[in-house]
């Protein structure tokens, strides 16, 4: 008898069902529950049983035997739930309907709640709790909350590399309520503020910044990262080049389209490489200044796959020196487009790359940019440029040559250099070091280079380069000092500017 109220008992729980929760397609199958432990086969009582005799080693053994015990159980209060019917049959029904049953001491008022889970609507408790005992003080069905969602949800983590901490110890309670809520999807809290009680360095720091991402500032973390799992640390949507480019549409279509890829934009961390992905004091979200993040990898020579070179352009970094516009100004994106270019080096417009080369002005649209083009097409100006002889323009002649022209960097360094104008002290030429050795005086210079001979300029008195060069003036002869003489005037010093 005792055996079967206990039998009768569960069957009508069993019966309850287990409905899907809000959002699924279809319940999956609810985990089974450990058989219940028969030690012999006994005949069904016809007459009423006390209630501390319901559970024995012959009836119900395995009712009790939880790691949690529900209370009225635990008291052998078996009435608190099961009236009997009919003595003589050994006839149980629930005291209550299931929907009121658990809800008569569980008291929830789901009124005014935004959000009731399913099986709650329902009134079908047993769906997730056991009615006898279960794991844990909840008296889940399962050993854990994250074992027992996913007999109706479907597991989030299955075959992901990257797992949120919650989800991998099945700890679903930590995001979702069980029961109701006034946010949408179960929530503890509104999304941005729930990501927030945990990540709290993160809220910290946010709270200090001048630029935050727009969507931290929308409170809406799961537009870049899922809260469950996925295939990219920090569990990323995607890799962080596909994810950025969902809303940069203009930075995928240069990462992925240029003919010259940035591999620091390309691959690995790819954008997160030079921008923070949540907030920061600098425009655009980056990590540091310019110029300090691209020192990062462009302190040192770079080996491309194919053998090519990108050279070192640590000088920028040294002191002392006369750093080009661009750079004075804080940005290597005055000439690079950064994340990628039709122009190789990465160059915002066309530069020509050999060390000699026809002049073209298309050619030279990246200095033109700043630079008037006027400064190498016009053969003489008073105004323009102060490397003249007299009025003759010398950048035209150095550039406007069919074939022999000399770019701008066979003089200029591009980068910085120690010298005022960016003059270069020498520049490569294939294995040797060419030298430029330049030096100014207050109204022109001279240049004694390995291209040409030494030559002057001067822009007040210029100088003749046709003239035929002065004769050789016969030796001295040797005669003795003339006491009387007066001394030889020192020679006038040659005014150089500060470099």
């Amino acid at each position: 008898m005792k055996r079967y109220v206990m039998l009768l008992s569960i069957a009508m729980l069993a019966a309850i069902g287990s409905p899907a929760f809000a959002g699924d397609a279809a319940p999956a199958a609810r985990p089974a529950v450990p058989a219940v432990p028969i030690a012999s086969a006994v005949t069904k009582p016809t007459t009423v049983v006390a209630m501390k005799d319901c559970v024995t080693a012959d009836c119900h053994a395995g009712v009790k035997k939880h790691p949690q015990v529900h209370g009225p159980v635990n008291v052998n209060a078996c009435d608190a739930c099961h009236t009997l019917t009919d003595a003589k049959t050994h006839k149980f029904t629930l005291l209550r309907s299931p929907d009121k049953l658990c809800a008569f001491c569980h008291q929830m008022d789901t009124s005014g709640a935004k959000v009731v889970h399913k099986p709650l609507a329902a009134g079908q408790c047993q769906s997730c709790h056991d009615p006898h005992g279960g794991f844990d003080r909840n008296l889940l069905r399962a050993k854990s909350m994250g074992d027992l969602c996913k007999t109706c949800h479907q597991d989030m983590t299955k075959d992901h590399k990257s797992i949120h901490g919650p989800v991998a110890a099945g700890a679903c309670g930590a995001c979702h309520q069980p029961h109701l809520s006034a946010n949408d999807h179960l929530l503890v809290k509104p999304a941005n503020q729930l990501c927030l009680t945990c990540h709290t360095e993160m809220g910290d720091q946010l709270k200090h910044v001048q630029f935050a991402h727009k969507p931290v500032t929308d409170g809406d973390c799961i537009q870049c990262h899922d809260p469950h799992a996925g295939d990219n640390a920090p569990v990323l949507k995607a890799a962080p080049l596909q994810l950025c480019t969902r809303c940069h549409k203009d930075i995928g279509k240069a990462a992925f389209d240029a003919k010259y890829k940035h591999s620091a934009v390309t691959e690995g961390r790819a954008c997160v490489n030079c921008h923070t992905a949540h907030g920061g004091n600098l425009s655009k979200l980056l990590k540091d200044q310019p110029i300090t993040i691209c020192m990062k990898c462009h302190d040192k020579d770079i080996t491309q796959s194919g053998g090519k070179v990108v050279h070192s352009a640590a000088e920028i970094t040294q002191p002392g020196m006369y750093l080009h516009g661009p750079l004075k100004e804080g940005g290597c994106g005055g000439c690079h487009n950064v994340h990628g270019s039709d122009v190789s080096r990465l160059l915002a417009k066309p530069y020509p790359e050999q060390f000699y080369a026809s002049f073209k002005v298309d050619d030279y649209g990246l200095c033109f940019t700043c630079h008037s083009k006027d400064l190498a097409t016009q053969k003489d100006t008073r105004s323009l440029t102060g490397f003249r002889n007299g009025s003759r323009n010398l950048h035209y002649v150095h550039v406007e040559k069919e074939s022999r022209g000399r770019t701008c960097r066979a003089c200029h360094s591009t980068h910085a250099s120690t010298q005022s104008m960016h003059i270069r002290e020498s520049v490569p030429y294939g294995n040797w070091t060419l030298p430029i050795s330049y030096t100014p005086v207050k109204t022109g210079g001279s240049c004694s280079p390995g291209c040409h001979k030494p030559l002057n300029y001067d822009r007040d008195h210029p100088v003749d380069y046709n003239a035929p060069p002065p004769p050789e003036s016969a030796p001295a002869r040797e005669t003795k000092p003339d006491a009387a003489a007066a001394p030889a005037p020192a020679p006038s010093s040659t005014e150089v500017p500060k470099p």
